[in-house]
């Protein structure tokens, strides 16, 4: 049985993944019977469905027409035999195994040989199709929260999956408007194994006292672009939910360090401090909206106009501030070197997954600073700085004068290897080599999964492109060295990668 624009399309649970399901099919012109056994759950379900396509005809992004086409073809049940007729079934219940399976069993007896995709987000589709009459027509098929916006589709094969099944259902999630990747069966498929590394360096960085929840959000925005900040994005996640996700991820890999739970978002979860579902996590909030943060950690510049600087060597992706102290009318000395600006007695590096204060060891100099990467430095309006521990004082406010002049405010952080968004970006490309490596997914599929399934702006891989491969290299090793920690160790992808040169996107 072929899977295709004329199938008939069931959804076993009515919760808001489900509806949400429900509500894309119909969306695309298929029939829908929409199923949970739980009193009042799919008449609520189709209420809200109602309700929000309501709400998209008064915005004038969907016609009544459409709008009543769309409510027609969804039909509520809480009989599961009345999903005999189908030829997909996409199940969002309970992330539970056992239970899962057993509505599985359920399903094959009353459908015959219909194909059942989970949207499970994190268990093994292999594991959910053992002792299936029919292994061969159970797949993957991992939707994103809210499912009617969210792009992504995760695609996912088990070892038994038929090919021809699940490329199937790939044409058809992107007949439905979705961006659909193919996934080899794995903890956490892409998204919720890549994306560990973004909560888990903010958490690091806090637990070191490196900075603030607040300022390391700030970082996140501004300079990498993300459009939420890590601890922003735990509460609206919920920090309970984000730490199952991790220690689940941490045990299917056998205790990895890669993936090591935070002791203080296992405290948050703990304590109750769950993030906006609570009222209070990370920050604080009401009716849902987040109070007043603490101030960001930002330097008041001097009065010191810098007149000249000079640049050693290359800066890397940083070489984009030249041009910009040039339009502000800095006398810019290019020279060659090690990488660095130096000004008023100051040597200002890119971070390279080294403390600005171990820069400053190696040369045997006090005012030795470094700052963080960006995405864009032309359209950023910060820029993150830290200062080696024997630096004096002047130096960071000399710094900040210097980004004032070409419209940028300076925030700073304590001294720590690869600082903010360079550490982040690493381990994140670090993860998706990984992935790679393992044969999960190509790495195409990781930055269209990155984007579309968590609003990454860019990919990690196009992340690299953008460093440079080998800068990714150093980082990890440097990070590495420091930590003496396996969690910084790079994949052999990288390593191959640096030895072939050039880049993934050609």
């Amino acid at each position: 049985m072929r899977i295709d624009s004329n199938s008939i399309i069931g959804i076993v649970g009515a919760g808001i993944m489900g509806r949400g399901i429900a509500q894309v099919a119909a969306k695309a012109g298929h029939k829908v019977i929409l199923y949970d056994n739980w009193d009042g759950a799919v008449d609520n379900a189709m209420n809200i469905n109602e309700k929000e396509l309501s709400k998209l005809v008064e915005k004038g992004k969907m016609t009544q027409e459409t709008k009543d086409k769309t409510i027609s073809l969804m039909t509520p049940t809480m009989q599961i035999e009345d999903l005999a007729p189908c030829d997909l079934i996409i199940e969002a219940i309970i992330e539970n195994k056992e239970i899962k399976q057993e509505i599985f069993k359920q399903l094959e007896d009353i459908c015959g040989d219909v194909c059942i995709a989970s949207n499970t987000s994190s268990i093994s589709i292999s594991a959910l199709a053992n002792g299936l009459k029919r292994p061969d027509r159970m797949v993957g098929m991992h939707f994103f929260n809210p499912a009617p916006i969210m792009k992504l589709v995760e695609v996912i094969s088990g070892l038994q999956s038929d090919k021809q099944l699940v490329e199937d259902v790939y044409n058809l999630a992107n007949s439905w408007g979705k961006k659909a990747v193919f996934v080899k069966s794995s903890p956490g498929f892409i998204v919720n194994r890549i994306a560990r590394p973004f909560y888990a360096e903010a958490l690091r960085l806090y637990e070191e006292g490196v900075s603030t929840f607040a300022t390391i959000d700030e970082v996140a925005r501004t300079s990498g672009r993300f459009k939420m900040g890590p601890f922003e994005l735990m509460d609206l996640i919920g920090n309970d939910t984000n730490y199952s996700v991790t220690e689940s991820t941490f045990n299917s890999y056998y205790q990895d360090s890669r993936f090591n739970p935070s002791l203080t978002q296992q405290e948050f979860s703990q304590a109750g401090l769950l993030g906006r579902k609570s009222g209070i996590g990370f920050y604080k909030y009401e009716d849902g909206k987040q109070l007043c943060r603490e101030k960001y950690n930002e330097v008041e510049p001097s009065n010191n106009k810098i007149s000249d600087i000079t640049v050693f060597g290359s800066l890397g992706v940083a070489n984009e501030l030249i041009p910009l102290f040039k339009k502000a009318g800095i006398n810019v000395i290019e020279d060659e070197g090690d990488g660095y600006i130096e000004f008023n007695d100051i040597k200002l590096f890119l971070t390279n997954g080294k403390m600005a204060s171990q820069i400053s060891k190696e040369l045997n100099e006090k005012n030795i600073a470094q700052f963080d990467i960006n995405i864009d430095y032309d359209l950023t309006d910060s820029i993150t700085i830290a200062t080696s521990l024997l630096a004096q004082k002047h130096v960071e406010k000399n710094i900040a004068a210097l980004f004032t002049q070409i419209g940028k405010r300076t925030l700073i952080i304590k001294d720590s290897p690869a600082m903010v968004i360079s550490r982040t970006i690493s381990m994140l490309v670090n993860e998706a080599s990984s992935t790679v490596t393992n044969g999960v997914c190509d790495e195409a599929s990781v930055d269209i999964a990155m984007e579309n399934g968590v609003n990454y702006p860019i990919g990690p891989f196009k992340w690299a492109d953008k460093l440079g491969i080998d800068f990714i290299l150093e980082t990890l090793n440097n990070l590495e060295s420091f930590y003496k920690d396996t969690r910084y160790r790079v994949d052999r992808g990288i390593i191959e990668k640096s030895i072939i040169g050039g880049k993934y996107y050609e």
